[in-house]
């Protein structure tokens, strides 16, 4: 009983002193709403591509649009939104008439023409041989006159004017670190633009590029900025468990009258003897007590 006492009393006093282990709690910090604007257009006259596309963004709610020319040339309007209540809902329009366009143009041969040859042209009799081959090539020049020969419609492939367009995006989202843009121009078949975007270690790539016929693609990529790495994440985990140091004798307990002693106290990993008592000659009528002093190390 008096050693329970005095490893509770113990193991109190060792709380209040710090000593026993404490779980280190960490929480995570909240993040802040994602917050976005975008858009970006096309408009190429030459080959029919006319498109657009805006959209934003706050926290979980969303909302955009976008419009093209179809190839039968009506116009499609689709506007957009979606949240974590309703979800996503779109509403499509269109505008305009189908127009569907005129045939080719083939190039092809004219058919044979049907000629009917009336009687001999004239009786010649012994006539000799330059007169017959004159009466062959005036026949034949008078037929054509008249287009009773066959004769080849020519079509020519009317000239393209050369492409031409400009378009540019931009995106940047503090929250996502998604930071990007590009702008490309196009005059028949040079092309020339730059794009670029913030890598996860936090440099900036920037990419300019050219093409046309002669040079064939070249880009030129550029870095600016240093990389940086992010701080190891924050992990909860149980603080390593104490040394216990226990001092002195807790406390003195004075009997007034004799102590009995019951059977050996229960034996203690690494503890001092249970306790040494003194006794005096005359008959026991105060015995003075001590608490053993425990200690051990894990």
């Amino acid at each position: 009983m008096v050693a329970k006492f005095a490893i509770i009393l113990s193991l109190a006093a060792a709380a209040y002193a710090g000593l026993l282990p404490a779980a280190k709690v960490v929480y995570a910090e909240s993040e802040a709403p994602a917050h976005y604007d975008f858009s970006y257009s096309v408009h190429d006259d030459h080959s029919g591509d006319i498109k657009q596309q805006q959209e934003s963004r706050a926290g979980d709610a969303v909302h955009g649009s976008y419009s093209f020319v179809q190839p039968d040339g009506v116009h499609r309007i689709v506007e957009y939104s979606a949240d974590a209540h309703q979800g996503f809902n779109a509403i499509v329009r269109y505008k305009g008439s189908p127009v569907h366009p005129a045939p080719a143009k083939v190039t092809y041969a004219t058919p044979v023409a049907k000629v009917a040859y009336a009687a001999p042209i004239t009786k010649v009799a012994y006539a000799t041989a330059p007169v017959t081959h004159f009466v062959i090539v005036l026949s034949l020049a008078a037929a054509a006159y008249a287009g009773l020969l066959p004769a080849t419609k020519v079509v020519y492939a009317e000239p393209e004017a050369p492409a031409h367009y400009d378009f540019s995006y931009s995106v940047h989202d503090d929250h996502s670190g998604d930071v990007k843009q590009q702008q490309e121009s196009r005059a028949g078949d040079a092309v020339h633009g730059s794009y670029s975007l913030v890598q996860p270690d936090g440099v900036h790539r920037i990419v300019e590029y050219s093409a046309d016929d002669h040079q064939g693609f070249n880009a030129i990529v550029r870095y600016e900025g240093t990389p940086v790495h992010p701080a190891p994440a924050k992990v909860a985990y149980a603080a390593p468990v104490a040394k216990f140091a226990y001092a002195a004798p807790v406390a003195k307990v004075a009997y007034a009258s004799p102590v009995a002693y019951a059977a050996p106290v229960a034996k203690v990993a690494y503890a001092a003897p249970v306790a040494k008592v003194a006794y005096a000659s005359a008959p026991v009528s105060h015995v003075t007590y001590s608490s053993p002093a425990i200690a051990y190390h894990h």
